[in-house]
Order: C-alpha cells, then sequence, then structure tokens
C-alpha cells in the first residue's frame, strides 16, 4: 500500500502503490482517483485505508480535481463539504493536514520550506507544466 515513506527538513511525504485496496478490476486495488470512472465508495474506502496506513486522520487530507493547468489553493483546513476546486497545486502552512497530488505518467512536485513552515503538492504533467504549475505554487508559498 505505502511504496515508499519519507521526511525531509520537517516535512513527511509518501508515494502509494496500488495494492491493498477494495477497487474492483480494472482499478484494482488501491485505486485513489475519483475521475477516472471507478466506483466513488471504493475510491472514497481506498482513501481513507491510504490515509490511516500512515497514521492521519482521512478527515485531515486536503485533495484536489487535478486539471492539467497552473491554479494554485491555499488552504488552512480541509474542504470539509464544500467543492474540491480544480487546480493543479495545493500549499498550506497548517500542521497537521496531508496535501494529496495523484499522478500516473504525470510528476508530483512536492515543496517544503522548514524556515517559513509551508509545503505544497503540485500535479506537473506537460500541459501545467508549460502553463507554470510550478512557479505558481512556489510564488503562493
Amino acid at each position: 500500500m505505502i511504496g515508499r515513506r519519507e521526511s525531509v527538513s520537517g516535512a513527511h511525504f509518501a508515494f502509494t502503490d496500488r495494492w491493498g485496496g477494495v477497487s474492483a478490476a480494472p482499478y484494482e486495488e488501491l485505486n485513489l482517483g475519483g475521475a477516472v470512472g471507478d466506483d466513488p465508495g471504493a475510491v472514497r474506502v481506498n482513501r481513507e485505508l491510504a490515509a490511516k496506513s500512515l497514521g492521519v486522520d482521512p478527515a485531515r487530507v486536503v485533495w484536489m480535481n487535478q486539471v492539467h493547468g497552473a491554479d494554485v489553493a491555499v488552504v488552512d483546513e480541509p474542504w470539509g463539504e464544500r467543492p474540491v476546486p480544480e487546480v493543479d497545486a495545493i500549499v498550506t502552512a497548517r500542521r497537521g493536514l496531508a496535501l494529496a497530488v495523484l499522478t500516473a505518467d504525470c510528476v508530483p512536485v512536492l515543496l517544503a520550506d522548514p524556515v517559513a513552515g509551508v509545503v505544497a503538492a503540485a500535479h506537473a504533467g506537460r500541459p501545467g507544466m508549460t502553463a507554470g504549475v510550478v512557479p505558481a505554487a512556489v510564488r503562493a508559498m
């Protein structure tokens, strides 16, 4: 389930693999993506399983609807019942929040400023890189 876990300059991050979840074929098993046609209930369970395996409260994970652009959301709390925005980077200075970025053939860019106490997660595909998602995330930090 958790393929790799690291900690750098006080920021913790992890990468998942696809095993240990509940999604049926062809999404088997630990599909975390809500926009690929998988059962939304299975995706919700998978996200909860992944968060709990890291010791994170699933309600403290901040997700984004990634759209291959350069928009950034600055957050200080989870979305809760609010709609998840269409952005490709999220930034926070709030301790205890977990930022989630989903990738397949795109690149996850994880940024941390230990002095300012701010972190960012960006979804960097070719369109987003061309649009400037990483510089936009750095500016938002």
